[in-house]
This record gives structure tokens, C-alpha cells and sequence, in this order.
């Protein structure tokens, strides 16, 4: 006998998932405008995939809003930098005075905490107006994250001439000392669906950037037209607390916003093989562990920005009975047991963007594991700053049509 829950399960609601993997590019953040013009850009590749029949999904990278850090003549010392500590350091000499006022504000923050603090309005204004924008002029729902402290809106003439632009007629500043990696969802009316603050942290963010963990309590899931979609930022999408949160919000679908910043075809830093450890997040959150969890979109931000890489292949995951498909995985992947509980993952991997190079695998048959992830972390390290194909990493576009349950 079919239950009501059977019933509800079996309605579905047809969509179009589609994930953008830019490259980074240092030479678009001379001003705001040219930046504003690069999210054009990116947005503009998923554009020719699109779907006419039913509402789209367009996810991109973490850290997306990054760079604008470094536009205006306050930034130009900073882009002409080698590595992102030095960038940093020349940053705080054009906003030196504004990190005095947040220092003696909120006694106590660190010196890369006051940068942060005196970026939010260069930060914040044009990635949200930028990105609302597009949304609403190509009717999607669109998804992003950035770094950027809680901030409320002034139109004070005093606050626009001291934090923000001149005559711009507002200026966007901090609520408080916090600052946060923090992912965005517009609707097709490119209004602000909501926001989620990254909860867990990498060393990264913890110790170059101080950023401030979100609040689990703070996660939220949000009510669509194509289901509940919740935001699992990188390392949340990896943490079974994180993901039970948003299984219990009844989330249908996860975007996992990425920007890994390791090598990709190398041992990470808890694993003998990135790629592999990577399954946990973007095969490992569909698991029967969390039922209502039901696709994963992993959009990966890619390049390199200074002296730091950001590396991956992009994802578009199913919840299903199947054992995946040994064909479609990351390079240098041999199966799909979670590399933690060790427990063979089954599910779709609708869709997977192709690496620098392909897996030896494919063309060279007899090769053993260990040869292929050699000649793999060979490539990797070539695309590194200085590297003979240093920042030739692929930008990529994948979609897949699915039908999302009603949860």
C-alpha cells in the first residue's frame, strides 16, 4: 500500500543544474567595473546551456567576489605582487587609516581582520549588485559565495565620502567584527533568496585570512520552485554534522561552492590521493545516511591567484541504488569507498568536467595506480606559479537535466 510519504516522493519537479568552473584572473581586478564585467563573463558561459522548459540553476565557484579586494588605485601596489602574504601587506598601506577606525572599534581583531572590515563595501556592493543582476536579465537561480562581514546599507553622506565611493549614493559597512566566507542564493527576480555562512573552516581561512566560522544553528535551507536548496561551502560539504543539519531542513539539493586550494592530482593533506577524498563530499553527502539529500552541484573555482592554487574538477552528483559509473571519476580514481568510513558509495555522477589532462588510464591501460597518479601530479605541479604551464588550468561548463523530489 503506497503511503502518503510514498506519494510525496514519488512527485518530482523538473530542472536544470548547471556548474561553472572559471579560471581567476588577477588582470580583470583593476577597477570595480572591470571586475563587474568578469562575472558578466563567467555568468555568461553557462548562458548557451540554459533550458527553455524548465527553471535553471546556475552555480558558481567559492571566493568568487576575491579579487575585488585588490581594485582602485588602493589595490595597484597589491596586484603587481608575487605572492598573496605581500599582496595582503601592501593592501593594508592603502586602507590604513580606515584599519585604524575598525582596530579601535572592535579592540582586540587582528590586522588582516581591520583589512577585511575597511573592504565591505568594495567587497560586498558590486558582487551582490553585479550577481542580482544577472539573475534577474537571465531568469535564473543563481549561486556564489564571496568573503564579506554581516553589513546593513548607509546612505549618509558622511559614511559613503569615509568607507565607501564618492557620490555613489551608498555605502555598504560592517554589523559587526565578524568576517565570513559567505554564499549567496538569487532567485530568477534576481532578489536575495538568502545567505549562508561557511561553518567549517581550512587552515587556510583560519590562519591567512581569520575569517569567522558561521553558526550551525544559522543554516538554512531554501524554499524554491525546483525544491529546497541548502549550501554546503567546500569543507562544510564534507562534515556529517553539517550535512545532517541540512538533511534534518529537508534539503533537496546541496550546491557545494568550491575553490580547492591544494594541488588536485597530488596527496592532500589528509589523504594519499585529493581526487579520491573528494568523492566523500560530492558522492558521500547522497548517501543513505541523509535521505533527503538528493544532488550535489560542485562548481570549482580554478587558477591561480598569486602564489596560491585553486585546483578540481567540477561535479553534478544523483542520489541513487547505482554503483557509479567506474568511467566517470576524477583522474587518478580507482572506485568509490569513502575514504574516512570506508564504506562503498553508490549514486550518479551525472556529470564531471574533464581535468588539464586526461586519466592514463583511458589511453594507456596497463599502467598501474601508482604509475598514473605519478604522472598526473607531474602535470599538476607544472600548472603552479612558474611552472611550465603555469595557470593553463581548463575553464568548464557541465549541466544535467534532472527531476527533483518533492521532500
Amino acid at each position: 500500500m503506497e503511503t502518503h510519504e510514498d506519494q510525496r516522493m514519488s512527485e518530482t519537479r523538473p530542472a536544470r543544474l548547471i556548474a561553472v568552473g572559471n579560471r581567476i584572473n588577477l588582470q580583470v581586478a583593476t577597477t570595480e567595473q572591470s571586475f563587474s564585467a568578469e562575472l558578466e563573463r563567467v555568468v555568461r558561459m553557462a548562458v548557451p546551456h540554459l533550458a527553455k522548459d524548465r527553471p535553471n540553476l546556475v552555480a558558481l565557484g567559492e571566493i568568487l567576489g576575491l579579487p575585488l579586494a585588490i581594485t582602485g588605485k588602493r589595490g595597484y601596489l597589491s596586484r603587481h605582487m608575487h605572492t598573496s602574504n605581500v599582496a595582503i601587506s601592501m593592501l593594508a598601506l592603502g586602507y590604513a587609516r580606515r584599519m585604524l577606525h575598525y582596530r579601535r572599534l572592535y579592540p582586540g581583531i587582528s590586522l588582516v581582520r581591520s583589512l577585511l572590515l575597511s573592504l565591505s563595501d568594495v567587497m560586498y556592493r558590486p558582487f551582490e549588485a553585479t550577481l542580482s543582476r544577472l539573475a534577474a536579465r537571465h531568469s535564473i537561480y543563481l549561486a556564489a559565495t564571496t568573503v564579506t562581514p554581516h553589513v546593513h546599507c548607509s546612505t549618509s553622506t558622511v559614511d559613503i565620502n569615509r568607507f565607501g565611493r564618492r557620490n555613489a549614493g551608498k555605502v555598504y559597512l560592517p554589523d559587526g567584527p565578524g568576517v565570513y566566507n559567505t554564499g549567496f542564493l538569487w532567485g530568477p527576480d534576481g532578489r536575495l533568496i538568502g545567505t549562508t555562512d561557511k561553518v567549517f573552516l581550512t587552515d587556510s581561512e583560519k590562519a591567512t585570512l581569520d575569517l569567522t566560522p558561521g553558526e550551525l544553528e544559522n543554516v538554512n535551507a531554501f524554499e524554491t520552485e525546483i525544491g529546497k536548496i541548502g549550501m554546503a561551502i567546500s569543507l562544510d560539504a564534507f562534515t556529517p554534522e553539517y550535512l545532517q543539519t541540512l538533511d534534518s531542513l529537508e534539503t533537496c539539493i546541496v550546491i557545494q561552492n568550491d575553490a580547492n586550494d591544494q594541488l588536485w592530482a597530488s596527496p592532500s593533506k589528509t589523504y594519499d590521493w585529493q581526487p579520491q577524498e573528494w568523492l566523500n563530499s560530492v558522492l558521500g553527502c547522497i548517501q543513505d545516511d541523509y535521505p533527503r539529500l538528493y544532488f550535489n552541484i560542485c562548481p570549482m573555482q580554478v587558477g591561480n591567484f598569486f602564489d596560491v592554487t585553486f585546483d578540481g574538477q567540477s561535479t553534478i552528483t544523483r542520489k541513487s541504488g547505482n554503483e557509479p559509473d567506474p568511467c566517470c571519476n576524477f583522474v587518478g580514481n580507482e572506485g568509490f569507498v569513502h575514504t574516512v568510513t570506508g564504506k562503498a558509495m553508490k549514486g550518479d555522477i551525472l556529470a564531471v568536467s574533464p581535468w588539464v589532462e586526461e586519466d592514463p588510464n583511458i589511453s594507456r591501460s596497463e599502467m598501474s595506480l601508482a604509475e598514473r597518479r605519478v604522472a598526473l601530479e607531474q602535470v599538476a605541479r607544472q600548472l603552479l606559479p612558474g611552472g611550465s604551464r603555469a595557470n593553463q588550468y581548463p575553464e568548464s561548463v557541465i549541466w544535467a537535466d534532472v527531476d527533483v523530489p518533492v521532500c
